[in-house]
């Protein structure tokens, strides 16, 4: 193998929660979140397996896809990077990433990326919430001067763009995801962790606006707020 750097996509993916999980099998006899990430780790062998170029690489609760670069192989890689994230979600996960594009070399054991960097800085300072967003370099290299994107992306009032994860999965097994989507919510919006909160707050929206449900709660009670008023001025 030539130990060369040479351009990739690259995701960075972040289960979310993984620390809780790790304290919660380590008192527990049945160790349930061990078995859950194992069963997608090996999933995912099977989800990339298409590309015998594409790497994944899991270590505690990071995951890395790396791909040669090829214009037309962003939908393919995006896409899978959206059906693992929903492979998680049928198993009650979440997580939050960033896809990037640099220069990035891995042998399986030793890793030298600047894509991997690039993705890192856009998962732990842009993501914020359960979505895997695209870099703003990859979005222009691939889509210039672009405004409309194809529908396996969405892109926010923040102005980010991320994989439709929801959307693009959501024929299948649609009660199983609600069934998912529903449960973490709850659990999400419940906790005394206003960032646990906003997480839960994101992903409801994100669910009504694409499955259809009615999971987000009403932002105001009490006080003057009027009943059937919304946001409209009288």
């Amino acid at each position: 193998m030539a130990i060369e750097l040479k351009q990739h996509y690259v995701a960075f993916l972040d289960i979310l929660g993984f620390t809780a999980m790790v304290r919660s099998d380590v008192t527990s006899e049945n160790q349930p979140h061990l078995g859950k990430l194992f069963r997608c780790h090996q999933s995912a062998g099977n989800i990339f397996k298409d590309d015998p170029y594409c790497t994944v690489t899991q270590f505690s609760d990071s995951i890395v896809v790396a791909k040669p670069f090829e214009v037309n192989g962003f939908e393919w890689f995006a896409t899978k990077v959206a059906e693992y994230q929903r492979l998680l979600l049928d198993e009650g996960l979440i997580c939050r990433g960033g896809i990037a594009v640099n220069k990035h070399f891995s042998n399986g054991t030793f890793t030298f990326s600047a894509g991997l960097i690039d993705a890192y800085f856009v998962e732990s300072t842009v993501a914020r919430f359960p979505r895997v967003v695209v870099s703003r370099d990859l979005i222009d290299l691939i889509y210039p001067d672009q405004d409309e994107y194809p529908k396996f992306l969405i892109k926010e009032d923040d102005g980010l763009v991320f994989v439709d994860y929801l959307g693009l999965f959501k024929d299948q097994g649609t009660e199983k995801l609600t069934t998912s989507i529903v449960e973490i919510v709850l659990g999400l919006t419940a906790s005394k962790r206003p960032s646990l909160r906003e997480k839960g707050m994101w992903l409801s929206s994100y669910s009504d606006a694409v499955l259809g449900t009615e999971l987000t709660p009403p932002r105001f009670t009490g006080g003057n707020i009027e009943k059937g008023v919304g946001g409209q001025l009288k």
